[in-house]
């Protein structure tokens, strides 16, 4: 029986690889030839080489002219923005870094990316996530802090054969030989960020639990970090990643940062 239910995980793998490999090659082939930020020919890319060098992947470092809790740009020279002033937005997620803000022909990138499936800058943004990381942690070495990706709802990967953060850790992983623990799991389809904040907190507690079969191996072999990385696509009002925060830290986990490629602000 245990063999049985091997094959049938491994079978399982391989068809969803082969679908990955057969979205990735149409969406490549239905592609926008023209950037989304200029206009210019880019070759199946929705944003061309020029602007992905100067707007993605010079993204605002980390540090000086950010809020520290969320991340999100400063006006002024202060430590926090003016909502994290006012009232704390994040409790369990101990600091946000968003690479880019969610705006112009941002969104057209993230909804040709996301919603249209064109996979072809995945790799991109998962060499951007790289970069992110060695900013937030100078002098760590890759196999430190291992990344946990916030999870698909319910059934997404059997019925569209892929999901955004997932596969951004895969290549992240192969590529760059980071860690990736799914310690996470979702157990609702609603989505968080169509609410308000305090709707968002209060489903958003009960959408996300521990994935009990890898925390149990991760415990098993050594491998539960008192420290994590969270990666998401995009934060609009932050109860996602408080809901994934307040879980890991849950099981033992002291410090959670967090990376996404988009906030809304």
């Amino acid at each position: 029986m245990q063999v049985v239910k091997k094959t049938k995980s491994a079978l399982f793998k391989l068809r969803l690889l082969a679908l990955s490999f057969l979205h990735a090659a149409f969406s490549a082939s239905l592609a926008s030839e023209s950037c989304v930020c200029c206009g210019k020919k880019s070759f199946f890319m929705p944003v061309c080489h020029e602007c992905a060098k100067k707007y993605l992947l010079g993204f605002f470092p980390p540090g000086n002219g950010r809020c520290k809790l969320c991340g999100k740009i400063l006006l002024v020279g202060n430590d926090l923005c003016s909502s994290c002033r006012e009232k704390r937005l994040l409790c369990h997620a101990d600091s946000v870094f968003p690479l880019w803000p969610y705006r112009l022909w941002m969104k057209g990138l993230l909804f040709e990316w996301k919603m249209g499936e064109n996979r072809s800058i995945s790799p991109l943004f998962a060499e951007c996530v790289e970069k992110a990381i060695e900013a937030l942690y100078p002098g760590r070495g890759r196999g430190d802090i291992p990344l946990v990706p916030v999870p698909p709802r319910p059934g997404k990967l059997k019925n569209k054969g892929w999901d955004q953060i997932e596969e951004l850790c895969s290549i992240i992983h192969h590529r760059y030989k980071r860690p990736i623990l799914r310690l996470l799991k979702r157990v609702s389809s609603q989505q968080l960020m169509k609410l308000d904040r305090m709707g968002g907190l209060l489903i958003g507690c009960s959408s996300y639990k521990v994935n009990a079969k890898k925390l149990k191996k991760a415990a098993k072999n050594g491998s539960l970090p008192l420290e994590a990385l969270l990666l998401d696509d995009v934060m609009t009002t932050g109860a996602t990643v408080e809901a994934c925060a307040a879980v890991l830290k849950g099981v033992g986990i002291r410090k959670v940062q967090v990376i996404t490629l988009f906030i809304v602000d």
